[in-house]
């Protein structure tokens, strides 16, 4: 897709670029990875290997309990952009970027930073689609694949004049090369190939190069992105999306090479009962396939872990650059998985529940000049909360209607808590994850965790600690008063 840059839509400079001092804000650099649970070295799954993401991690704030709100991809990534909690039936799922078109939301996070004096570019899947804008209807039906977005992903158009983030945007830049479209690469294979849903393999890896799928060509766009965005005389909000490890696993044959498919540990696996509509509805296993298949579980993890590397060599890549370009001294940096994944855990592949596996994502933040680089904080903050927060270290003024919590403190002191919380939504359920506890309420049944004592949440002591419940209960309810409040 070539590059394509948007007339600001009213769009007023509010306010000047630098502070009363004439100096520049800063950059932003936001790297969103779809699915990426905290499965890296520098979170202590020591047999991973992922240098890019752990050098970020020791030159920044790593973040243990970070929090999406919604365990799906779109949706998650609505709350992010929105700052706000899901407030419609729509808000909980795939299509939640609907409501900026039909007027319900608020002013996006790269629309306020545009206002205010910054430059505001995309590459790959920021919101829900993997480049960035609606479904073009038109040339989809004139193709006549019935449900293109699962049968023939390289035939699933999108319309470059229909952003999912109205005014969000100057400029979009997603490579797709041979897959054809955004949907085609992000369900790519080797070779241009793309996913049959219920056919393809959820595995794949071939010899050859990282352009070989399709985050290498993501990488190498933003790279020359960085080096167009270096000379520009505002400051720049730069998005960046990558793929995996999101199904299929795909990766080069190299980045499988890291892992010994036979050491990898299973011990936290249920193989006696496989759920996940993702992994079994979309590509040719099924559950039964997998049920107390312990090779196939193996192969499994193996390509997500293969998957996580690859696309952490493509965040290298994006670092080197920032560094030799000049950029990094002034320029922001976030790391953001828009969910967790379930390898297995309570016996779900997939990222589809309210569970700690699915709601827990990779979370880091790099400020220039920043107290204390490498050291980790266990601050509980949400995806809610990272609006608020880039607000505040870049500093603009404070948009009104964010429903989250500035934790811009746990990024200058690891020690500071300043949210303490985190609530997700999913289903008409709802969980309350605290210092100690996951309270679930869902069904008409409620699940209390002890992370203390069951961290992989396989216990129920909502009977036992009958007080907590109530008091979490009483919480939770506090924070959906509000935010349908606003």
């Amino acid at each position: 897709m070539k590059n394509r840059t948007l007339c600001t839509l009213g769009a007023v400079i509010l306010f000047s670029t630098g502070d009363s001092a004439g100096e520049r804000r800063p950059n932003v650099l936001f790297i969103a990875v779809d699915d990426l649970r905290p499965q890296t070295r520098a979170y202590g799954e020591i047999g991973m290997h992922t240098p890019g993401m752990d050098r970020l991690a020791g030159e920044g704030r790593l973040f243990h309990r970070h929090y999406v709100q919604v365990p799906t991809c779109g949706a998650s990534r609505y709350s992010l952009l929105s700052g706000q909690y899901p407030k419609r039936p729509e808000s909980l799922g795939n299509h939640a970027f609907a409501l900026f078109e039909q007027g319900h939301a608020p002013a996006s996070l790269p629309e306020w930073f545009r206002q205010n004096g910054y430059y505001t570019m995309q590459t790959g899947k920021v919101s829900h689609s993997p480049d960035g804008f609606r479904d073009d209807r038109r040339r989809i039906a004139e193709h006549g694949v019935p449900d293109s977005y699962r049968r023939a992903p390289h035939l699933h158009f999108t319309n470059p004049e229909d952003p999912e983030v109205p005014r969000g945007w100057d400029a979009f830049d997603t490579p797709v090369g041979q897959w054809q479209t955004g949907w085609g690469a992000f369900f790519g294979y080797a070779g241009g190939a793309t996913r049959n849903s219920g056919e393809s393999p959820a595995v794949e890896f071939v010899e050859g190069g990282d352009d070989s799928y399709p985050d290498g060509l993501m990488a190498d766009a933003v790279v020359a992105a960085l080096s167009r965005l270096r000379d520009r005389d505002e400051p720049f909000f730069y998005a960046v999306g990558f793929y995996k490890p999101h199904l299929p696993f795909t990766a080069p044959k190299s980045y499988w090479d890291h892992y010994d498919r036979d050491a990898i540990e299973l011990s936290s696996v249920d193989l006696s009962n496989p759920r996940g509509g993702e992994m079994f509805g979309g590509y040719s296993i099924t559950a039964a396939d997998l049920k107390e298949n312990e090779a196939l579980a193996r192969e499994l993890i193996h390509g997500y872990f293969a998957s996580v590397s690859y696309v952490d060599a493509q965040i290298g890549k994006v670092l080197d650059a920032l560094d030799a370009l000049g950029l990094a001294e002034n320029t922001i940096v976030v790391l953001w998985g828009d969910h967790g994944f379930h390898l297995g855990e309570l016996g779900f592949w997939g990222k589809h529940t309210l569970h700690e596996h699915s709601l827990r994502s990779a979370f880091i933040v790099r400020r220039p000049g920043m107290d204390q680089p490498g050291v980790a904080t266990r601050s509980i903050v949400g995806t809610i909360d990272i609006y608020p927060t880039l607000v505040e270290l870049a500093g603009l003024p404070m948009p009104e209607h964010l429903d989250g919590l500035s934790f811009a403190a746990a990024v200058d002191d690891p020690s500071a808590d300043p949210v303490g919380f985190a609530a997700g939504f999913w289903r008409r359920g709802h969980s309350l994850r605290t210092d100690r506890h996951r309270l679930v309420d869902q069904a008409n049944s409620s699940w209390l965790f002890d992370h203390r004592q069951d961290p992989v949440e396989r216990q129920n002591v909502a009977k036992q600690e009958e007080e907590t419940v109530t008091a979490m209960r009483r919480q939770l309810q506090s924070i959906l008063e509000a935010r349908k409040a606003r």
